[in-house]
């Protein structure tokens, strides 16, 4: 099943070959952006004290962090440390 981008392209190139147009077809900026191989597909959801949100967000503000980035740093060190207990990656 077609995308819905994929829709729009094909329904601006019969629009065009109607008209007589012969324009190259556009690339989507969304396909620009978003990475072929899927890197950062991945979510998470946590709830977490307000309190500690408030001076987690503080601390990425000083440190010039947002804090999706902060946790992706906190999370990479994670495994890096604890890749070891896992067969697979040894």
């Amino acid at each position: 099943m077609p995308s819905l981008i994929d829709k729009i392209e094909n329904k601006e190139e019969k629009i065009g070959e109607k008209n007589g147009e012969n324009r190259p077809a556009k690339k989507a900026v969304v396909t620009k952006i978003i990475p072929k191989d899927g890197a950062k597909d991945k979510s998470v959801s946590m709830r977490i004290n307000s309190v500690t949100y408030s001076i987690f967000t503080d601390i990425c503000k000083v440190q010039g962090l947002s804090n999706n980035s902060a946790l992706n740093l906190i999370i990479s060190e994670y495994v890096r440390n604890n890749k070891y207990l896992l067969k697979d990656y040894e």
